[in-house]
């Protein structure tokens, strides 16, 4: 399950709850009964930016290289991408 975090228009305190997706938001802050506004969590944010990240420096160019083997007849290119032996 997420862990969402919201923000007191009232108060300015900062909650983190964990909801399932389908659960609706959090309207009451806890601390002086305000109105909660659901924030962008900076770690989903930072999780999907790292994964892209990692998917242009390695992943990407790993799959050029066996793509390159593969046109140039290499029968083992095909061992390396599934692992077999």
């Amino acid at each position: 399950m997420p862990i969402y975090e919201y923000k007191c228009k009232k108060c300015g305190e900062i909650t983190e709850e964990l909801q399932h997706i389908s659960d609706d938001p959090l309207t009451v802050c806890p601390h002086c009964s305000g109105e909660l506004k659901r924030l962008i969590s900076w770690n989903s944010s930072k999780t999907i930016y790292e994964a892209r990240e990692q998917m242009e420096k390695e992943i990407k160019p790993e799959a050029k290289r066996i793509a390159e083997r593969i046109k140039a007849g290499d029968e083992e290119a095909a061992a390396d991408i599934f692992g077999a032996d």
